[in-house]
This record gives C-alpha cells, sequence and structure tokens, in this order.
C-alpha cells in the first residue's frame, strides 16, 4: 500500500477531538496563531500519531491565510496526510513544480512521500470560514467530542 492510499483509509476513519482547541501565536511567525488536538477514535482511545493542526494568518498582501490539516507522526518526521488551504481567490497559494494554484486548494499525502494537489473551486469573499471548516471536517472526518470543538481562532470572540 503506498503513501496516498495510507492517507486515504486515515481520511474515511471517524475521528475525534482529544482536547479543547487553543490558537496560540506561532513562535517563529508574528502575527500567526496555531491550534493543535490529539485525536481519539470511535471508542474515544488515542490514534497513535495522528493529529489536527490549524494555522491562521493575516498578511498586508495575501489577507487572512488559513489552514486545516490532518497529521501523522512516523519517528521523527510529521507527514502531512491532509490538508485544505484557505486563500483569498487573487493570491498565488500553492506553487509546485509543474503547476501553480490561486486561492483555496486542497492536499492529499506529503510532496516528501506522495502527494495530489487540487484547486477548491469556490468564492472565498461569499463562503465563511465555518463553512471551510465544515468542508475540512467532512473529508478528513474529524468530529467534535461533546463540548470540544473543532473552531477557528476567532471563535467565541467578539468577532466571531
Amino acid at each position: 500500500m503506498g503513501w496516498l492510499d495510507e492517507c486515504r483509509d486515515k481520511c474515511r476513519q471517524v475521528k475525534f477531538l482529544s482536547e479543547h482547541m487553543e490558537w496560540d501565536e506561532k513562535s517563529n511567525h508574528l502575527g500567526s496563531l496555531k491550534a493543535t488536538s490529539q485525536l481519539l477514535d470511535e471508542s474515544r482511545t488515542s490514534i497513535p500519531g495522528l493529529y489536527f493542526k490549524g494555522v491562521y494568518s493575516s498578511k498586508p498582501v495575501t489577507g487572512d491565510v488559513y489552514s486545516f490539516a490532518l497529521m501523522a507522526l512516523q519517528g521523527r518526521e510529521h507527514h502531512r496526510v491532509f490538508m485544505l488551504e484557505v486563500y483569498p481567490p487573487h493570491v498565488v497559494s500553492h506553487r509546485g513544480k509543474t503547476e501553480w494554484l490561486m486561492g483555496p486548494h486542497l492536499h492529499l499525502g506529503d510532496e516528501r512521500l506522495e502527494q495530489v494537489t487540487r484547486a477548491v473551486h469556490g468564492n472565498i469573499n461569499s463562503v465563511s470560514i465555518t463553512r471551510w471548516i465544515e468542508r475540512f471536517r467532512r473529508h478528513a472526518q474529524v468530529r467534535d467530542n461533546g463540548g470540544i470543538r473543532l473552531t477557528h481562532p476567532l471563535s467565541d470572540t467578539l468577532f466571531g
């Protein structure tokens, strides 16, 4: 079984968040926020090495950028299983070897192993970040766990 097949299997498996989402500043990127949560299987047992990672940054040129990812820790390596990156439609968001993408896009897999990258068609200006989170949740099968919810950085604030 190849890496992409493993990624597809990991995405099909229903997963639950194990801890409340805390969006904290990234130490290496001023103005960026990051949140992580270990994931649980349907019996609420920890899934070794599999976790959620979210990143938010606001930059003058690109505006608000979000990424929601299902990640796998294998030894000391962190590999992307699935990621939804949300960029404004006019911004180059991915520079591949043979293609450049603008706006939101999906990654299945990791470029160091094997990956597929696809543009997501939609107008980000008319879709709220909550709907992008729901799209990620559908693809990655990540579910809330009681009061533990997959949130965005401005959730439960004056702006969220």
